[in-house]
């Protein structure tokens, strides 16, 4: 290790200890980190995390409209529809139209059951290989801690 290593290693260390620390970014930090996991392992498939969640979505809801997936997937619609675009252009999924003329509802295409099967076998994995490395009871705590926060949506406006 170099001195210029230690001596930043140091530093982070000192910062850290005298900061309270932050939820927000102890969590992004984490979401950041299994997202990597999950998109390494989604590539293959030419799709990110954020694209299958939106497959995911829509196969077990049958068909979903935009509203419902923001909803669900608990997503603001400027990054739902960046996420909708590309599964939208690449015939992943196709759109109808809803009880007015302002809804569209959304399913997946042949296309896209294909590639949500396909995912979901590596995703699957993903979740093994996390299970493994962090262990069944700090998952556990992780899903408990991730759902009270959820449930915080309605309250945080």
């Amino acid at each position: 290790m170099t001195d210029s290593t230690l001596q930043t290693k140091n530093t982070a260390s000192k910062a850290k200890s005298r900061v309270a620390p932050c939820f927000a970014l102890s969590l992004r930090k984490a979401n950041r980190v299994l997202t990597q996991f999950y998109d390494r392992d989604m590539s293959p498939h030419g799709i990110k995390i954020t694209q299958f969640a939106i497959l995911r979505a829509v196969y077990y809801l049958g068909e979903a409209t935009n509203r419902s997936l923001q909803n669900v997937l608990v997503l603001d619609q400027t990054t739902l529809s960046r996420n909708l675009k590309p599964l939208l252009r690449d015939g992943y999924l196709e759109t109808r139209p809803g009880r007015d003329k302002r809804e569209k509802v959304l399913q997946l295409t042949a296309a896209g059951k294909q590639l949500f099967h396909a995912a979901a076998e590596d995703w699957q994995q993903t979740q093994s290989d996390l299970k493994a490395l962090l262990g069944d009871e700090l998952i556990a705590q992780l899903l408990t801690v991730g759902d009270a926060i959820v449930d915080l949506k309605d309250t945080s406006s």
